[in-house]
């Protein structure tokens, strides 16, 4: 089924900023004016303000109380329009670096929500310009400000007058930035818009990763993809669990057949631009288990509440084809994405259970709680199949030995062509969303033996990350260049040290993989 684009986007979120402009003077329209400043340099924000703004910063640096340390801010009165100054800390001079700056926007972002500011104006650091580049600092602005400005407040109510009132009342605060220079306003406000695409379908991997199982079933995400095609012209196929049954997705089935809501393989399309079109697209595959009990096999009590986010890899999938269509990259890309929920019931696959898959391989299941490799594995090889694409990227909050073994700043990467390994851990240093390459060694491959079928679905503890990749591994061609990135411990943080997630989702992915196929398009 194909749709083209229409007004009627599917629902705007909270987290969306209702809209960003670029301009080249203070308005006074605004609440908040956001200036960016390091220890040290006597914070000197340029002259482009008026006199009483940069009367009012000088005075707020002489008291010597905020020390400018990355991701800090403090907010003050100015004494004239905007009526707040939010002054935000970048570090040390020397080791600001695009990072650091998508940081200090997000902490605004963060504050000026807090305060419930409708708009922000924010200018730039005016003195990075000529180390980082005046578009890349504009970039970093929006995308960092757009990814702070994030809150997953659906289900709360405001406790002020109508106690029914939801959260998400107080939309985003509108962004401005102030671009004192009209050389390059053209590219600067294409390059704005550009990151806020990016940033907006991070956050909107985020929302959906964020919703509870009893909201965001296998049903309710197969109804989003059709939502999501309609509004930014993807095509979109949806193989519905009989359609699975014809093809012997063996793997998709038995993890969904414990739910009350069939599994299913959503496959979204676009397909590129100009003289691309036609071309072998690149397939970027993500695991939705709209939550994982571990079936029969089933995990502890503890923290169990958090499975909601094993569905991480298929919400970034979403995020990342929003992004493609309204982008209108040249590169043909289809998204796979393949959902089911993983409970406990008589119809539950079992430990002793031999499964055959799409591709015909069996395998003998030793733990029901490794079920992500099951339904990747089938969306893997029909994806090598079906549309013999360039590369397949796929994500997945599969292993928890990747949490033990890189924590939650590296996500792990298993690759089988070092063009699109190398390719894809540049992208994640230009994005922040950093990988670690494990090793795919066919020494691994005897922890998947199996006495009664071809390979079993675990093999205990041993190499537990590197595991994945190995298995995964049996339903890719191994002429398609293929990577395994396992982002369980990037994609749902526990601590707050992914500065734009917080406790929340952190869409991990979906700017790495935008960034690489801009790049892949160049």
């Amino acid at each position: 089924m194909i749709y083209t684009k229409t007004s009627r986007m599917f629902k705007q979120f909270a987290y969306d900023v209702r809209q960003c402009t670029v301009a080249t003077r203070v308005d006074g329209k605004a609440d908040a004016l956001a200036v960016f400043v390091s220890p040290g340099d006597k914070w000197q924000i340029g002259t482009q303000l008026p006199t009483v703004l940069i009367s009012r910063v000088q005075e707020l640096a002489a008291l010597g109380d905020f020390k400018a340390k990355a991701g800090t801010v403090v907010t003050c009165a100015s004494g004239s329009q905007p009526g707040r100054i939010i002054v935000a800390g970048l570090g040390k001079a020397d080791g600001v670096d695009a990072d650091t700056i998508r940081w200090a926007a997000a902490a605004v972002a963060r504050s000026a929500r807090e305060l419930k500011l409708r708009k922000v104006t924010l200018l730039p650091p005016l003195a990075l310009t000529a180390r980082i580049g005046s578009l890349e600092v504009a970039s970093l602005l929006a995308e960092g400000f757009m990814l702070g400005s994030f809150a997953f407040s659906e289900f709360k109510n405001t406790g002020e007058g109508d106690e029914t009132q939801p959260a998400t009342a107080f939309a985003a605060p509108q962004l401005e930035l102030l671009w004192p220079t009209a050389d390059n306003l053209a590219q600067v406000k294409q390059t704005v818009k550009a990151a806020t695409i990016i940033a907006n379908s991070a956050n909107y991997a985020r929302y959906l990763a964020c919703l509870p199982g009893n909201v965001a079933g296998p049903n309710r995400l197969v109804q989003e993809a059709h939502s999501l095609a309609r509004s930014v012209g993807l095509a979109c196929h949806i193989i519905s669990a009989t359609e699975a049954r014809r093809l012997g997705m063996g793997g998709l089935l038995a993890v969904g057949s414990g739910s009350a809501q069939p599994p299913a393989l959503i496959v979204l399309r676009h397909k590129g631009r100009g003289k691309m079109i036609g071309r072998k697209p690149v397939a970027v595959v993500g695991k939705a288990v709209t939550f994982d009990t571990g079936g029969i096999s089933i995990k502890p009590a503890a923290d169990m509440h958090a499975m909601k986010y094993d569905k991480c890899g298929g919400m970034a999938v979403f995020g990342i084809m929003r992004a493609v269509a309204a982008l209108e990259l040249a590169q043909p890309v289809v998204g796979l994405i393949p959902v089911a929920e993983n409970s406990v019931d008589a119809l539950s696959y079992r430990p002793g259970d031999i499964v055959r898959m799409y591709n015909k391989k069996t395998v003998e299941i030793t733990n029901t709680d490794a079920e992500g490799r099951m339904i990747l594995a089938d969306a893997l090889a029909y994806a090598g199949k079906t549309l013999k694409p360039a590369a397949i990227v796929d994500m997945a909050t599969l292993t928890g030995g990747v949490v033990v073994a890189l924590g939650s700043v590296y996500g792990g990467m298993m690759c089988n062509n070092d063009a699109l390994g190398h390719a894809l851990i540049a992208a994640g240093k230009r994005t922040g969303e950093w990988l670690w390459q494990l090793p795919l060694h066919d020494r691994y491959q005897p922890l998947m033996k199996s006495p009664h079928a071809d390979i079993q679905n675990s093999g205990g503890r041993e190499a537990h990350p590197i595991q994945g990749g190995i298995f995964l591994q049996h339903f890719v061609d191994a002429a398609v260049p293929w990577a395994h990135l396992d982002i369980a411990g990037v994609a749902h943080p526990r601590k707050d040290d992914r500065w734009w997630a917080g406790d929340q989702a952190s869409g991990f992915g979906v700017r790495l993989i935008l960034d690489y196929l801009r790049q892949s398009a160049n």
